[in-house]
């Protein structure tokens, strides 16, 4: 899937139909982007070429904090404090070497690398990394981790540090922070006004590629000799055609024109690993989640006995395998991911919670809620009936796929549900709008710990636009949960919040998650090695995940 406008979550996908005009840009693009071995080597240039973006490459889109930025401009031009691998929950060097907290977890002291120059050759510092982070403040809509939530002041005693203070303790912000915001030189940006809004098509980032050209259907970015880690970077070039649909997608990866994909795509192993086994491979990390989001306020979605039995009457296995293709599990209503870290927080009795459908449970629920079935197999009270809308994106096939699941199971347990497709464009202003709705489907980004994955979908400071609580969830047990997981380092504290927040999930029912959200990550090894893998989870793979995506551009070796 893409990750272009998923923006924290890296969570997108497309489908659509290939035409014989389609087929005839593939060609231009292939040719013009020089993805073959053949082509790297007559320019003497180690070229790499990605397949991820989806929408037409502008100037808006070199701004990291714009709606929708270009892929790869988050890692590859712009970088983050440092790197944190949600797979082992470590922390890496990038623009910072290191981070301390205080004793109590209200202050984190930030000592950056030094030496380090912005692609323009002015020196970055510390008044960089303020700046950044004050202009959040000034700009709500740039805030797109709610760092403001948490964050009380920020500082620079000098040229290399920088000190964060919160209004209360919260060691986990460090996660949101260091990995996930990237900073901008002040000196490009204090003068724009509202930063989300400046647009060049030359951006000015630390990181270890600029923008050589572009059009709107190719990027290309060139190595950034000044890059501080430039040793380690072997890739002298990095060419993005853009591939407008799945269809394109699964016509050009199996050619081998192209180096590292991240889309979603149905029968990968018969229909891209099986082409070419010893080069051909993926690794879909199971980090974020998908589900059904509920507008709490709906009069008759209020009410938590009708949410209690939409959420058992659907298939999750289904889903995963009908919509997902296997390539991620299902998530039961706890919320929690199905993978090894996780299974010390599984309070024992949701142990066996079910991911199978069950439409007589849920329809002995309604019943008991004084809701009557009727002539039509539809339940009613008080006159209206359980018919609701079920929003979802016109070109994301597998969601599509699974919301038709839901709208089988949903009518065997006396549930009417009408799928309504929303253009990408049009679903990502009406969901950042916090518009009234009935049910959606959507996703969050995962982390280190279930904690991102509860407060991206539960918190009140996740509310739209900056967060994914679209549910528009406000709960004050919700929050304490929250606030105590994120203040302390105690296991024992911190597992009793989770579990508290699984009650919550299963008994309250606040959105619904469906299947696991795979990082979608394809790759290549004919011209590159060294991407991470099962065995080697260094890194999430996909190419929109940053800045994973620039840990993994320093792991790969040219095939010589």
């Amino acid at each position: 899937m893409f990750g272009n406008s998923e923006r924290k979550t890296g969570m997108k996908r497309k489908a659509g139909t290939l035409c014989l005009s389609l087929l005839a840009i593939l060609a231009l693009l292939l040719t013009a982007c020089g993805g073959s071995s053949s082509q790297s080597s007559q320019s003497g240039k180690k070229v790499l070429t990605l397949a991820a973006q989806a929408s037409a490459f502008t100037d808006q889109g070199f701004n990291p904090y714009a709606p929708t930025p270009n892929i790869g401009i988050n890692g590859f031009v712009y970088e983050t404090l440092e790197f944190c691998n949600v797979n082992d929950n470590t922390y890496h060097p990038l623009l910072a070497l290191s981070h301390q907290f205080n004793s109590d977890y209200t202050q984190v002291t930030f000592h950056l690398r030094q030496g380090v120059k912005w692609n323009d050759g002015q020196p970055f510092s510390a008044d960089d990394v303020v700046f950044t982070f004050n202009a959040l403040k000034q700009y709500p809509a740039a805030d797109l981790n709610g760092d403001w939530g948490y964050l009380k002041s920020v500082t620079a005693p000098d040229a290399n540090t920088v000190v964060m203070t919160f209004q209360k303790p919260f060691p986990g912000a460090i996660y949101y922070i260091a990995g996930l915001t990237v900073i901008i030189p002040k000196h490009i940006f204090e003068s724009v006004g509202d930063i989300t809004k400046y647009y060049s098509s030359k951006p000015v980032g630390t990181g270890p590629f600029v923008v050589a050209k572009y059009t709107s259907d190719l990027l290309v970015l060139d190595k950034n000799p000044n890059y501080y880690q430039a040793n380690l970077v072997k890739v002298d070039e990095i060419k993005e055609p853009r591939y407008k649909d799945n269809d394109a997608f699964k016509l050009v990866m199996p050619s081998g024109q192209v180096d590292w994909s991240g889309y979603y795509a149905d029968n990968l192993q018969q229909n891209f690993v099986a082409r070419d086994p010893q080069h051909f491979h993926y690794f879909m990390a199971p980090v974020d989640e998908f589900g059904i989001f509920i507008d709490v306020h709906d009069p008759l979605l209020s009410d938590v006995a009708v949410r209690k039995a939409i959420s058992v009457a659907i298939d999750r296995q289904a889903a995963a395998q009908q919509g997902e293709s296997g390539l991620v599990p299902p998530v039961p209503q706890t919320g929690l991911l199905p993978t090894p870290g996780n299974q010390q927080y599984i309070l024992p009795e949701y142990a066996n919670l079910s991911t199978a459908p069950n439409a007589s449970q849920a329809q002995q629920i309604l019943k008991s809620a004084g809701y009557t079935q009727g002539s039509d197999g539809i339940f009613t009270k008080n006159g209206q009936r359980l018919s609701f809308e079920l929003i979802s994106v016109a070109e994301y096939s597998d969601w599509n796929k699974w919301a038709q699941v839901v709208q089988s199971n949903l009518k065997a347990a006396g549930i009417d549900i009408h799928i309504k497709l929303m253009p990408e464009a049009q679903y990502l202003t009406f969901r950042a709008e916090a518009k009234p709705y009935q049910l959606m489907i959507s996703g969050v980004g995962g982390g280190p710990t279930p904690y991102f994955i509860y407060n991206g979908t539960l918190s009140s400071q996740s509310l739209p636009p900056n967060g994914r609580n679209s549910s528009y969830w406000k709960d004050a047990q919700t929050d304490q949960l929250l606030q105590q997981f994120a203040s302390t380092m105690d296991p024992a504290l911190q597992k009793q919040a989770i579990q508290g927040l699984e009650r919550i999930m299963v008994e309250q029912v606040p959105w619904i998650p469906v299947v696991a959200g795979a990082r979608w990550f394809e790759y290549n090894t004919m011209r590159f090695t060294g991407w991470p893998d099962q065995q080697n989870q260094y890194a999430v793979g996909s190419p929109y995940s940053y800045p994973d995506n620039e840990i993994i551009v320093m792991h790969l070796q040219p095939v010589s």
